[in-house]
């Protein structure tokens, strides 16, 4: 959900984002999330507010959403995602769910929000969002990519 922080703004030719997301395994699975509504499925995260540093916004959002700290993870992917007047750059960070953790522990505060993991093999069976990044998500080679969708 927007908040008046969030580098986030609509003018005149579109709407511009910045967002934060958690490539977040559990040996080949992928924890994804969904929203009451909408539809699809997409990593966890949310967007950047101003003056935070990307890593402190994705541990914010993880922290709300799945109700655990995690630290920042690597960045793996850089995303600039252009569609129907909207611009969104997503940094995308990898992080390996903690081997002390249950799977199914996602006790987030996040009300509406539902989570899976999902093998990343299978996420083209899916409806997932943004769709072109499935491809990217399967066979990531673990090298920072700069990639536009």
């Amino acid at each position: 959900m927007a908040t008046a922080g969030d580098i986030s703004w609509h003018g005149a030719h579109g709407t511009f984002n910045l967002r934060v997301a958690a490539i977040l395994t559990r040996g080949e699975e992928i924890l994804l999330c969904t929203v009451e509504g909408l539809g699809y499925w997409f990593l966890p995260g949310g967007r950047v507010r101003f003056g935070e540093p990307a890593g402190a916004a994705l541990a914010r959002e993880l922290a709300e959403e799945v109700g655990h700290e995690f630290p920042a993870g690597e960045l793996a992917l850089v995303v600039e995602n252009i569609y129907g007047g909207e611009h969104e750059i997503g940094l995308y960070y990898r992080l390996a769910w903690p081997a002390v953790l249950d799977r199914d522990d996602l006790r987030g505060g996040e009300p509406g929000h539902t989570f899976r993991w999902a093998p990343a093999a299978e996420l083209g069976s899916l409806r997932f969002e943004p769709a072109r990044l499935v491809p990217v998500l399967q066979n990531h080679s673990g090298t920072l990519r700069h990639i536009v969708l």
